[in-house]
């Protein structure tokens, strides 16, 4: 999680407690029934869309590691070859994994026109217009066709899950109950009194968090800047020699 979400949260902590503890809030009997509902099903739902999303994000951050792993697989197995067809596919492949983290963006070659595998499968195409073929080559070609495929299959999966995310209606219904809310708790008294406005102000901005946190899990941009940053360097260092 970035630093300055962080300091966001701190000063909407603070934002909170200075105006719970100023402000004047008028508490009804009928007030702690809306707390406890609103806690409820803000709960419910909150709670039911993280999971899906991490859930998500999980099986994308599987999926990307199989295809990193299977692209490497393909790499060392022109290397087998020869020389000067690991070279070609070391070229096709670091344009894959260098537009990424250049965009800084994991899912920009669905986003866009790839074709990456396209150029592998012409680059064996071209490997397999020679004459003679030794068995340790012919083995080498079989496997990369074998990964090819399994990189289709993987990309096709990566692609749907990229589709799940949270629909515009169920973002809609969780802001609206996180306002509900938020709404109640701030009608609890705690004009000039600083424990209950930080406790207020904890709370509010625990709320707040949750919905912070749903979307960067939507956006699949929670546990690092990047979902798939380090496996797509880690390609790269292999090709450097640096792995």
């Amino acid at each position: 999680m970035k630093l300055s979400l962080k300091i966001y949260l701190v000063l909407l902590l603070v934002f909170f407690s200075i105006v719970y503890f100023l402000a004047p809030f008028k508490f009804v009997a009928s007030s702690n029934i809306f707390l406890t509902i609103s806690t409820f099903l803000f709960a419910i739902f909150a709670g039911f869309f993280i999971s899906r999303q991490g859930q998500r994000y999980s099986s994308i951050r599987d999926r990307i590691t199989e295809f990193d792993g299977e692209i490497t697989a393909v790499y060392r197995n022109f290397g087998h070859i020869s020389a000067a067809m690991q070279a070609k596919a070391k070229e096709i492949i670091e344009n894959h994994y260098k537009l990424i983290l250049k965009k800084k963006s994991w899912d920009y070659h669905f986003t866009h026109k790839s074709s990456t595998i396209l150029f592998l499968h012409k680059l064996i195409d071209e490997c397999g217009n020679t004459k003679i073929l030794p068995s340790l080559t012919s083995i080498a070609m079989q496997r990369i066709m074998e990964s090819l495929q399994n990189l289709q299959l993987i990309r096709k999966n990566m692609i749907s899950l990229h589709n799940e995310r949270i629909p515009l209606f169920q973002y809609i219904l969780i802001y609206f109950l996180g306002i509900l809310l938020l709404a109640t708790v701030s009608i609890i008294p705690s004009q000039a009194n600083l424990l209950e406005s930080i406790l207020k102000g904890a709370f509010s901005t625990c709320a707040v968090f949750v919905l912070v946190l749903l979307h960067q899990f939507d956006k699949l941009r929670f546990f690092e800047g990047l979902i798939g940053e380090g496996s797509a360097q880690d390609v790269l260092d292999i090709f450097s020699g640096k792995k």
